[in-house]
């Protein structure tokens, strides 16, 4: 048996918390938008090119269909979001959730959103989640991108090269095993 909502009864919803992130689910109509936040990440690669900017966007909008094309390929059963603040999109994140590890296929948020901490905290998620399940994050990012401090500051390593992207994983086990020589260090350097 359901609940039956009277026709009279207005539903009230809180306005979303201009500071809360969360997720939701990717339609049709957020092409634009992720196509966006693709090229958002691209910014640094053009700064120094005399393209003209109609030719920056369709050098871009040709990668970005290639990339997505990849990814649906490659990670058919991804968990694919986008990124809100409160009620704005800010970003994107594609997660392949197997029982040996967590990858992050895809992170990135718009310019705007960037430098605020919002990356870290969820980074520290996901990091989280997986040492909840005892298996690594693994990811690859470009070794150009500017995320690849954000990733190696979290104590990711790498672990290969392909092209211009570096492997990095993260291991639960050995960031405890960190963490506790760590503690050691400090208690002898305090005695």
């Amino acid at each position: 048996m359901g609940l039956a909502v009277s026709p009279q009864q207005p539903q009230h919803r809180p306005p979303p918390d201009s500071r809360q992130i969360g997720f939701r689910v990717i339609h049709d109509a957020d092409a634009e938008f992720l196509f966006r936040v693709y090229a958002g990440t691209r910014e640094h690669e053009f700064q120094l090119t005399i393209w003209t900017d109609a030719d920056k966007d369709a050098f871009l909008r040709r990668q970005f269909d290639l990339q997505d094309q990849h990814y649906q390929m490659a990670f058919p059963n991804a968990l694919r979001r986008i990124i809100t603040q409160g009620a704005t999109d800010i970003g994107r994140i594609y997660l392949q959730r197997q029982d040996d590890c967590l990858r992050i296929i895809e992170f990135s948020l718009l310019p705007q959103a960037r430098g605020r901490g919002i990356g870290t905290d969820i980074l520290r998620s996901l990091m989280n989640e997986a040492q909840g399940g005892k298996v690594p994050v693994l990811l690859s990012v470009e070794r150009a991108s500017p995320a690849l401090r954000l990733y190696l500051r979290h104590g990711f390593r790498p672990t290969g090269q392909a092209g211009y992207h570096v492997a990095l994983e993260w291991h639960p086990a050995r960031a405890m095993a960190e963490r506790d020589q760590l503690k050691t260090a400090s208690y002898k350097v305090q005695s």
